[in-house]
């Protein structure tokens, strides 16, 4: 029995991973699809490279496929984050838009490990609180290591811990490598 339980949890907390919110109806439960979560890292005084984790099944089919990412060492960049619905062929829905635009309803939550410490949001929602879809970060010495990116909707963003309140949109991880 307790087999059972563990596993209904996993395939629950599953069915959540790759869902966004849906704004035209105001249900929460009623999710649309996010099936790209996308990275662009600007080095500060230098060029752009972009990182995607993409399941364009949605849950369930076919496992996602994330980009490593690979930075330089001791570099600066600025971090811009995209939520995209690419399941659909010739057609992208940038969901991105809708964060922005309920911004007070959704915080961009990530966890580090490793050589590469947590990103630093750079940019607010309407009442002055973390959004996170621009943020920067500093690496230190060669290494690896995760960078994890949750997309929380309804987050309480004055509990001490925000990103452990509200519902999970989206919950992708990257490899780092620093070199």
């Amino acid at each position: 029995m307790k087999n059972f339980k563990f596993l209904f949890a996993i395939l629950a907390l599953n069915a959540l991973l790759f869902t966004a919110c849906d704004k035209d109806n105001g249900d929460d439960n009623e999710g649309e699809l996010i099936t790209t979560v996308k990275l662009t890292f600007t080095e500060v005084g230098g060029g752009s490279t972009e990182f995607t984790v993409k399941d364009l099944d949605g849950d369930g089919g076919d496992p996602p496929v994330a980009d490593d990412i690979t930075l330089k060492a001791n570099t600066a960049y600025t971090i811009g984050v995209e939520f995209l619905d690419e399941s659909e062929a010739g057609h992208i829905h940038d969901f991105t838009e809708e964060v922005q635009e309920e911004s007070n309803d959704h915080l961009v939550c990530f966890v580090a490990s490793g050589a590469i410490s947590a990103p630093v949001i750079g940019d607010l929602d309407g009442n002055g609180k973390p959004l996170g879809l621009e943020s920067a970060v500093s690496t230190g010495d060669t290494g690896t290591g995760v960078l994890q990116i949750t997309l929380k909707h309804l987050p309480e963003k004055t509990n001490p811990e925000p990103c452990s309140t509200g519902d999970t949109d989206v919950d992708v991880t990257f490899l780092v490598t620093i070199e």
